[in-house]
């Protein structure tokens, strides 16, 4: 059997990215007649003894900066029919089409292939970008590996064939500029920019060094270099045939440049004088208008905006029509994916819509607006924020052109069940429901969440939607919005939806009665009796989470913050029944570490305390309420009676003994009055 695939790669010392990089060869070798050769370029044994395991052709080589050196001594030991390479930090995702490939006898019509090579910005493997690599060819002894760094397989023979497979890789992290400082880590580019450097000393003719001499310096944050390069490279292409791709790569590497120098207006002209000095294709095109839609967004340059944006349009859908055309202009990580990236196509149409709103112009808002891919909610849920901007911004324009967009989206659902009568109360809560069982966004949940609770729907069907931690988020910000006057009613639905979803009911109510507390100032009594109910509520939340012996002395310090502020303020409260004032106002100051936004009211219960602490009188039993009342009426007779020399001694002895008596403080200023008369 014919060995049909040699595969080939270079290993440095990092032995767990290499089991991981030959583990997702596995299939495609065990498929596939293939050969494996690794080449290790470093010292680390285990990196030999993991390759060791995968195969026998093991080739060890002194590193001496130069990356097509060491390829080319793989590419030397290959005997298949085609030769792959890849990096020991990569790893497929999948082989199953580059084994069909081989298994149909379909790589007998071509001479080169491209595998797709996935490009992470960050470690939390999110963001990426995709673009196609020349990374398997047949061999040919004409075929070898050419420059020190970025290295290529050259010349290019043949048919070329483009694979969906694709490669994991994260060897750019490292390098990915800094927000806060504008400089990166180093990683990759502090290698091989010296290097780089020396071939450009070497072969200053040479194009794709000024390439990569661009990209490593854009890197590194450092524009002026990257300018400086891309400059350079654009001169060496001017007038020069068998460029294409090289020129455009260049035109858009000015274009960001440009962008990123800070000067909007600027890069408009650079931009502008490119599409219309130089004719790049319609990718690059595509590419350049997109930049200018973010420019002219900056400048405010609404025009200018929709422009663009109709032009963007209409050439991407003659991209769309026209087959083998996206193929054709692809270069590097200039794709055809590059350009469709869903969020890269909402940005641009956004923008257009804005700047229509601005415009007044509802023609070209609508046509923007229904560009977007409403049917992706994952995705369009990122805007809705931007969406309810736009309807305080332009309320009347806005409103009405979202009508005109008849796509399947929960917020689209949502802004016309807002508009059902207030009357047709239930149809409106069965539409909310809906929304809120088709919708992941949090965003537009919350807001759901704050009309149903405005309108007073019931919310057990809510609540048995939302898991306790998200309802308590959802429920704590729309009773924060809820006005005042609407507190009672809110409480009423919280009791009711107890019948049902208990927690997510106390819950509620503990958030209407804390409001209330803090916000209504009741004063004496009254203060304590709210501030009981309070704490009932908040006990029985968690009792209703946690077992009985958690509230044990020796456990109280594993609850929530605000179940430990409960707890001491009940101790409290019983206090305060038993007449325990000192060890009350201990208790209080005690609770208020835990949950701080309770302070206005623990204070004030702490005055009312020491005003008892301070004037026993308003601690005496029944038998001195009584005593109390009787010299109160007598006191109102004497003043009556006009006998004011008389009263005024009465007025002083009962002040001290009912020093928050409102009967006895109108008397006081009744007898004060008439005796000055």
């Amino acid at each position: 059997m014919s060995i049909q695939l040699s595969i080939s790669l270079l290993a440095s010392d990092k032995p767990a990215a290499l089991e991981r990089c030959l583990d997702s060869l596995l299939p495609l070798m065990m498929r596939v007649p293939s050969e494996l050769i690794v080449v290790v370029t470093g010292t680390d044994e285990r990196v030999r003894d993991t390759a060791s395991r995968y195969t026998d052709q093991i080739i060890p080589f002194v590193w001496c900066n130069d990356f097509s050196a060491a390829r080319n001594t793989g590419l030397e030991a290959a005997r298949g029919e085609w030769f792959m390479f890849l990096d020991d930090d990569e790893w497929f995702e999948d082989t199953k089409e580059i084994e069909d490939f081989f298994l149909s006898g379909e790589y007998r019509n071509y001479g080169t292939a491209f595998y797709k090579v996935r490009n992470y910005f960050d470690w939390d493997g999110i963001r990426y970008f995709d673009f196609h690599a020349f990374r398997m060819a047949k061999r040919r002894s004409s075929v070898s590996f050419q420059n020190a760094v970025h290295e290529e397989l050259v010349p290019r023979i043949g048919t070329a064939r483009y694979f969906d497979a694709y490669v994991h890789h994260y060897g750019y992290v490292s390098g990915i500029v800094k927000a806060d400082a504008g400089k990166s880590d180093g990683g990759k580019a502090s290698r091989n920019i010296p290097m780089l450097l020396k071939a450009v000393r070497r072969n200053p003719e040479y194009i794709k060094n000024y390439i990569q001499l661009t990209q490593e310096y854009y890197g590194e944050g450092d524009l002026d270099k990257a300018a400086e390069f891309c400059r350079k490279g654009r001169r060496l292409c001017r007038g020069k045939a068998g460029v294409d791709g090289y020129i455009e790569w260049f035109q858009i590497r000015w274009a960001e440049i440009c962008c990123d120098k800070g000067d909007p207006a600027y890069a408009v002209n650079e931009i502008e004088s490119i599409l219309g000095n130089e004719k790049p294709n319609e990718l690059t095109r595509l590419c350049l208008y997109s930049k200018l839609l973010l420019l002219c967004t900056r400048l405010k340059a609404h025009g200018k905006t929709l422009h663009y944006g109709r032009e963007f349009e209409q050439l991407l859908e003659y991209m769309d029509r026209t087959p083998g055309l996206w193929m054709r202009q692809e270069y590097g990580n200039i794709t055809e994916g590059k350009v469709k990236k869903p969020e890269t196509l909402s940005m641009g149409r956004l923008r257009c819509v804005e700047a229509a709103l601005y415009l007044e112009d509802t023609g070209e808002a609508e046509y923007f607006l229904n560009l977007l891919s409403w049917e992706d909610e994952s995705l369009m849920q990122r805007y809705y924020s931007l969406f309810d901007q736009w309807k305080g911004q332009f309320p009347a324009l806005f409103g009405g052109i979202l009508e005109t967009v008849s796509k399947d989206n929960p917020y689209l659902l949502f802004q016309k069940a807002r508009l059902i009568h207030t009357e047709e109360k239930e149809s409106r809560q069965v539409q909310f429901l809906q929304c809120m069982k088709e919708t992941t966004s949090l965003h537009l949940k919350q807001q759901i969440i704050n009309e149903a609770v405005s309108a007073g729907m019931d919310l057990s069907g809510f609540a048995g939607m939302t898991d306790l931690e998200t309802w308590n988020a959802y429920m704590r910000r729309a009773v924060e919005q809820a006005f005042m006057d609407q507190l009672p009613e809110l409480q009423k639905t919280a009791e009711n939806l107890e019948k049902t979803n208990v927690l997510h009911g106390l819950w509620m109510r503990k958030l209407v009665l804390e409001k209330r507390l803090i916000r209504e100032y009741p004063a004496g009594g009254e203060l304590i009796k709210n501030l009981a109910g309070y704490i009932q509520c908040v006990l029985s939340y968690y009792n209703g989470q946690y077992r009985g012996d958690m509230f044990l002395d020796e456990k109280r310090d594993l609850l929530p913050e605000e179940c430990r502020f409960a707890v001491l303020v009940s101790d409290a409260l019983t206090c305060i029944e038993e007449q325990k004032f000192p060890e009350a106002v201990h208790l209080f100051g005690s609770a208020l570490r835990f949950y701080p936004i309770m302070t206005s009211v623990i204070h004030e219960v702490i005055r009312l305390l020491k005003n008892r602490i301070n004037n026993p009188a308003l601690n005496a039993g029944d038998e001195f309420q009584t005593l109390a009342g009787q010299m109160k009426d007598s006191l109102a007779v004497l003043i009556e009676q006009g006998q004011y020399a008389q009263a005024l001694p009465v007025m002083r002895q009962l002040c001290t003994l009912l020093p928050e008596d409102l009967e006895l403080l109108r008397l006081r200023q009744k007898l004060l009055r008439l005796s000055e008369g």
